[in-house]
């Protein structure tokens, strides 16, 4: 088997690509870097990872050599993940690469922006990418089952933070933990007819065969999609709001839809294409913007709301029950999420600027003043915030951070766990590495106890 192995190795490493042009020269187009079990990782799937990379770590051997490795381990996980019939659904992948991708897109500034860094259409982009993702979702998956019974004591967690030489606690910033109560600005019928209007007449002229992609690009108030042209790409059913979705779903290939109202404002829908469960449609949004008027009257309700918790007539949560419009923060009792980590704490670089801003020179127990806001589905608002817990800038120590104490030993001891489990697996694997990741030091111990 291992020669079967080396022998496959050794063509895909000396595979070329003869073109018509030029009959007589050799064209290099990939090779096999590594082999773990049955699976193959070539040299263009380890530089599509290192596509992704900054800068400074692309141009970084011991980051190439990091990389490997996990990919490495990440292949032994998968081997394993399909003994034990471990499953993943094909349009959880295409969640997942969607998922990055958008990613992706968002930093890079548009799907044009992408498309052009990979010098290819995104859906080329989706099928180099499927089956590392396929993987690299069945890994986790193992990694899951492997660690899935691990629990960490109060002991190992302060035995743990004890090990920590004192010169290497982490240093916290002030954290806090915020409340808020938003009131919206309510719309008019003026306004609301002022909006549909205009939307309708962008029907018109793109059903009078007006360039679709132009008038979202003129008009749309979209910020995200407006410099696409409205395009919104290719998406699985479940992203978009209810409203949107049922209409856009009904559509045809190229069919306009009627005026959708969301929560968003009004939406003028092109189906570009359908691909089972998934659609690739462009948008213009035109938003309802609120007269002078009703912010007065959001804003005179939010200030009456403060003053009457400020002197106790009202009591801060019962306030946050009946008043606050913010659906996210109401949930959660007035809380202010930290969307890094999904729970309440908060660095000011965590915190959204203008909230940061209400809030930074204030005592625990304090309220902002009202301040003007708009909310995600971009409604104009005001609210005002109160300090829920404030705690300043220190030493690690564990009366103060023992979550983070608590999840930092958890993560020490689920790595520990797993790399037990790899030494111990990568014994009954056979593993190929080609000459030019032999020289790193991370993977000398795999290079010595295989023959190559």
């Amino acid at each position: 088997m291992k020669n079967i192995l080396l022998i496959i190795a050794l063509v895909f490493s000396c595979k070329t690509l003869l073109s018509a042009d030029e009959p007589k020269q050799g064209l290099l187009v990939d090779k096999v870097q590594i082999i773990v079990d049955d699976k193959i990782i070539l040299h263009s799937d380890i530089e599509n990872q290192i596509h992704l990379m900054s800068k400074e770590l692309k141009n970084n051997r011991e980051s190439r050599c990091y990389l490997i490795e996990q990919l490495i381990i990440n292949k032994i996980m998968t081997s394993q993940a399909v003994l034990d019939s471990i499953e993943v659904k094909d349009e959880e992948v295409d969640a997942e690469l969607d998922r990055k991708i958008n990613y992706y897109v968002n930093m890079l500034g548009s799907k044009k922006m992408f498309e052009e860094y990979y010098n290819k259409p995104i859906e080329a982009i989706k099928e180099d990418f499927r089956d590392d993702i396929k993987d690299q979702m069945l890994a986790q998956r193992m990694r899951n089952k492997i660690v899935e019974n691990l629990s960490v004591t109060p002991t190992e967690v302060r035995d743990f933070f004890n090990h920590i030489p004192k010169d290497s606690l982490p240093y916290y910033n002030t954290e806090y933990e915020v409340s808020q109560i938003v009131i919206k600005a309510h719309i008019g019928e003026i306004q609301q007819k002022m909006a549909l209007d205009k939307i309708l007449d962008l029907k018109k002229r793109a059903e009078e065969g007006e360039d679709f992609g132009l008038l979202a690009t003129l008009y749309s108030e979209d910020p995200g999609s407006a410099a696409e042209g409205g395009e919104l790409g290719l998406m699985p059913r479940g992203t978009f709001v209810p409203e949107f979705e049922a209409a856009a779903f009904k559509l045809k290939d190229g069919q306009l839809s009627d005026i959708v109202k969301t929560q968003f404002g009004y939406h003028l829908i092109k189906l570009n294409k359908r691909i089972g469960d998934q659609i690739d449609c462009s948008h213009i949004l035109i938003r309802v913007q609120a007269a002078n008027k009703d912010l007065t009257l959001a804003k005179e309700k939010a200030d009456s709301i403060r003053n009457e918790v400020v002197s106790g007539k009202l009591k801060f949560f019962d306030a946050v029950k009946q008043f606050s419009e913010e659906e996210i923060s109401k949930n959660n009792g007035g809380r202010v999420l930290n969307y890094e980590t999904g729970g309440t704490i908060m660095e000011p670089q965590e915190m959204d600027p203008y909230l940061y801003k209400m809030i930074e020179s204030l005592d625990e127990g304090a309220y902002s003043n009202v301040e003007p806001y708009q909310t995600q589905d971009g409604s104009y608002a005001f609210r005002f915030a109160r300090v829920d817990s404030k705690v300043a800038p220190h030493e690690a120590n564990l009366s103060q951070d023992y979550s983070k104490i608590l999840d930092a030993a958890k993560s020490e001891k689920e790595q520990r766990i797993i790399q037990e489990w790899v030494n111990r697996r990568s014994k009954k694997s056979y593993l190929f590495i080609n000459d030019d990741y032999k020289d790193c030091p991370n993977l000398e111990q795999w290079v010595n106890t295989k023959t190559n």
